[in-house]
Order: structure tokens, then C-alpha cells, then sequence
């Protein structure tokens, strides 16, 4: 029911009581408003947006020149990956771990690689190199239920060939457009494209918190940065 509201015009000498109907102010959509249905909404957009990119990457399995004798997760190592994400993808992959009991099981392991990749990164939007902390049994974990657009967008062909086949299909930019769209709509403008990693502290940070600490998670890093150009990656 929409509500109205009573008000009176006048015409000569006569009152006529009028209605007009009373427009609310809509409520501004975020991801932190802890609104269910706002955030049911949102990864529903999200679904729609991925949709295409999936159908893309399972016509591209199945061509069998498409990276023949190449390991499709060497992509999301350090020496090939700066993959960055939106805060909408993020609140992604830890809905999938907080709704699916088998990733619920892993997520302390997914967690003690979290930790060792940060040790090497700045906490900024910048492209910096990383292990994929959801990278597990070089499979991507969540690859069915909350794969980034950026992820299921890529397609290398040669990874050690400078002259290779690199890049971004056309429904790959589309989708980087829609998902920049829905991280406005429901995030403002202020949001950040942030490497994996710096997202999933941010939405597993009560887990992190939390978390045991073991004996030999700390101070692990390898201490080097980057070394050597690396193509930049969305």
C-alpha cells in the first residue's frame, strides 16, 4: 500500500481536501547495511553478470587447441597473478564459504594461506603479485559458486611466450562494465578494485581474528618483492 498524504488547495473561496501520493526517499543499497535481501539482490546481479563468461569458458574447454599441454592454474600463482576484485565478488566468496559446508571445512586452511600472502602485499588498490590463497590441489575452489569476473574472463594461451595470445574476450569487458555498475549501485562510488587477497581480509576478517594461530604461520614470507615486468592483469 502506498501512502498518501492530505493536503488542502484552495480555489475562490472554497477548500477542496485533496490527495497526493507520498513519495519516499529510497533507500541507499549497500553491502554493509547488513540488509538480506539487499545482499540476496546483489549476488543475484552478480549470477547474471558471470552467467555468460561461464558459457564462454565451457565452449572454450572444449576446443582442443585451447591451452593445450598448458596447467590452467598456473595463472593464479604469484609469478603470473595480480588478479584484483570488486567489494560485490568478495562478499561472494565468503558467502559460499559461510553457505557450503565442504568450503566451511577448508576455510582454516584457505585462511593460513590468506595470511602468508598478505606478509608480501601493501594494503592498496595497486596490481601487486600473489598465490591465490582459494588456489587448493591446483583447482580454484570456488570456480562453480563465486569465481571472479576477472578470472573467469582471462584466457592466456602461452604463458612464457611474450608474443602469445593474452587477454580479454569482448563479453569479458562487458562483464568488467556490469560488475563495475553493480559495485556503484550497491557500494557507492568510493569502492576499490583490490587484489584478491586485501578483499578476502576484509570480508573474513572475524575469521581472521579469531583464527589459532599456529606455530609456523608467522613470518614465513620469502621477503623479496616482484621481480622482473609482469603483464598487467584487470
Amino acid at each position: 500500500m502506498n501512502p498518501v498524504r492530505a493536503s488542502f488547495s484552495r480555489s475562490g473561496d472554497f477548500l477542496y481536501l485533496t490527495r497526493r501520493r507520498l513519495i519516499m526517499p529510497r533507500k541507499k543499497l549497500t553491502g554493509n547495511s547488513g540488509n538480506r535481501y539487499v545482499e540476496d539482490a546483489s549476488m543475484k546481479e552478480l549470477d547474471q553478470i558471470r552467467a555468460p563468461l561461464y558459457r564462454e569458458l565451457e565452449k572454450l574447454s572444449k576446443d582442443s587447441s585451447y591451452q593445450r599441454g598448458k596447467e590452467s592454474h598456473l595463472c593464479c600463482t604469484r609469478k603470473y597473478n595480480q588478479m584484483r576484485i570488486s567489494p560485490v565478488e568478495a562478499r561472494s566468496i565468503a558467502r559460499a564459504f559461510r553457505k557450503d559446508p565442504r568450503l566451511r571445512g577448508r576455510l582454516p586452511a584457505v585462511l593460513e594461506r590468506l595470511e602468508k600472502a598478505l606478509e608480501g602485499l601493501s594494503d592498496n588498490g595497486e596490481r601487486q603479485s600473489f598465490d591465490c590463497p582459494l588456489l587448493e590441489n591446483s583447482k580454484c575452489m570456488v570456480h562453480g559458486v563465486a569465481k571472479p569476473i576477472g578470472c573467469l574472463a582471462w584466457h592466456p594461451r602461452q604463458y612464457s611466450d611474450p608474443e602469445g595470445e593474452y587477454g580479454f574476450t569482448p563479453r569479458g569487458w562487458t562483464a568488467f562494465a556490469a560488475r563495475d555498475r553493480l559495485n556503484d549501485k550497491y557500494h557507492g562510488g568510493d569502492w576499490k578494485l583490490r587484489v584478491i587477497p586485501l578483499w578476502l581480509k576484509r570480508v573474513f576478517s572475524r575469521e581472521l581474528k579469531h583464527r589459532p594461530k599456529s606455530a609456523d604461520s608467522a613470518n614465513q614470507g620469502d621477503g623479496t618483492g616482484p621481480g622482473g615486468r609482469r603483464r598487467r592483469r584487470r
